[in-house]
């Protein structure tokens, strides 16, 4: 069930508030709504309460609604007035209102109010997720400064400089989502949406709804029109995660959005512009899919900017770093202690997860320790640099049943890549829908 929205209404004439309170019941409408009238009420209500919403009328008795305004709450602020002053408009948007409506004789502004009302708690709803993510963002791009990244950083850079397409490349685990969250933190588009999405984790039927959306009745269960997350990323960023595995059909419609700036819903006549900055990732090798499952047109258009994130095998001496910064961000206050032997350890491994697999190595020694050293060295797999990749799994030493020594064997091959499904299914030979059935009958994730 939808959460009501909460709304907060500055109005000071008592025919207005009785007026929209037979609205909101006449229309049946989900708010959860709290009046005053006046702005000092207002102010003490904000301070007290938390609303997705506040409705303010211009003129009040103690000030105007660009007092609300000035409160500077990130709370959406739509103004009404009885009066339509062009000037005013213009000046309460740029103080940064979220609409302005006129009431209209007979109060007909109501008419539009709830699609108004649902647009400003969407844009809300979004402004948040932003905000947790820039909170989150400004400490976690230090994990990618250090100091076999400065390549890395600099692309970073000059991608946030510009709103070209990015394509980035690495092994699971290297941070490809951070690097790409980190562009979009640095860039012009920061205040508005970083949506992502993983090429893999929706069935295929379903991918093309999600990215460009649909109409109502466009097949079976489509109850009502919904946006895509193309244009649910309007003016901001969209991540495609995975990029490689998406299906062909889906490539040359990702290719009008990239070319024409428009996007066609499913069981839509009509295109709808966009302005969206794209950014898509991928662990294969991208170029040897290049005509057989992936489009040269498409490659070409999103690798405007390269960037290349090397494994953590290929730049260990960032380790050190790495271990510090991991730890101060789950030691939980308490104090811990690496030995120049166990680090040495750490750098010797080859780290097939690459930075996942040591945030969650360290993440399991903590929950481990004893004492202040920490000893992550012995949570490590036999497999390391000197051990052949999985095909040279051995022999169960005893006689099984067929179906066990495959779940054994795929088990086993699901932990050596880390959990990623892709490329355990590649290195498997099986193809990607037949893997992910096995995963489920087995019960792995």
């Amino acid at each position: 069930m939808t959460a009501p929205i909460r709304i907060l209404l500055v109005e000071d004439d008592e025919v207005d508030r009785m007026a929209f309170r037979r609205f909101v019941a006449g229309e049946d409408l989900p708010y959860n709504y709290t009046m005053v009238s006046s702005v000092a009420e207002a102010k003490k209500r904000i301070d007290d309460g938390s609303f997705d919403v506040i409705i303010s009328d211009y003129l009040l008795g103690d000030g105007t609604a660009f007092d609300i305004l000035a409160l500077k709450t990130d709370i959406p602020v739509i103004i009404t007035t009885g009066a339509g002053d062009e000037e005013i408009a213009v000046r309460a948007m740029k103080a940064g209102a979220y609409d302005y409506l006129i009431k209209g004789r007979g109060h007909t502004y109501h008419k539009i109010l709830p699609v108004v009302v649902d647009k400003a708690v969407e844009r809300h709803n979004a402004d948040e997720r932003f905000r947790v993510l820039a909170d989150r963002e400004s400490s976690e791009t230090v994990v990618v400064g250090s100091t076999g990244m400065s390549d890395v950083l600099r692309l970073v850079a000059l991608a946030a400089s510009s709103d070209v397409p990015v394509l980035i490349s690495g092994e699971t685990g290297t941070g490809k989502n951070l690097i790409a969250k980190t562009i979009h933190m640095k860039s012009g588009a920061r205040q508005f949406p970083f949506l992502s999405i993983n090429c893999t984790a929706l069935p295929e039927n379903l991918i093309e709804a999600e990215l460009f959306g649909y109409e109502k009745g466009a097949f079976t269960g489509a109850a009502k029109t919904r946006k895509g997350i193309v244009e649910m990323a309007e003016n901001g960023t969209l991540f495609l995660d995975e990029i490689g595995e998406m299906p062909l059909h889906l490539q040359s419609k990702l290719l009008d959005v990239l070319e024409e700036k428009k996007v066609r819903r499913l069981g839509s006549e009509n295109v709808t512009p966009v302005n969206v900055r794209i950014i898509a990732a991928t662990n294969i090798n991208i170029e040897e899919a290049i005509g057989r499952t992936f489009r040269k047109d498409l490659y070409y258009r999103l690798s405007v900017l390269r960037i290349i994130i090397p494994s953590l095998r290929e730049r260990s001496r960032d380790i050190p770093e790495l271990c510090s910064y991991l730890l101060a961000r789950i030691k939980g206050g308490r104090v811990f202690r690496l030995s120049d032997p166990e680090m040495q350890r750490l750098q010797q491994y080859d780290w097939p997860g690459n930075v996942r697999e040591l945030k969650n190595i360290l993440e399991r020694a903590v929950i481990l320790a004893t004492g202040p050293d920490l000893r992550p060295s012995e949570l490590l797999g036999k497999r390391n640099a000197a051990d052949g990749p999985v095909n040279a799994l051995p022999d169960p030493p005893e006689i099984l049943p067929l179906e066990e020594m495959e779940k054994r064997y795929i088990t086993a091959a699901f932990r050596t890549f880390s959990g990623n499904v892709t490329k355990t299914a590649r290195e498997l030979g099986v193809p990607l829908s037949t893997f992910k059935r096995k995963l489920k009958e087995f019960g792995l994730k």
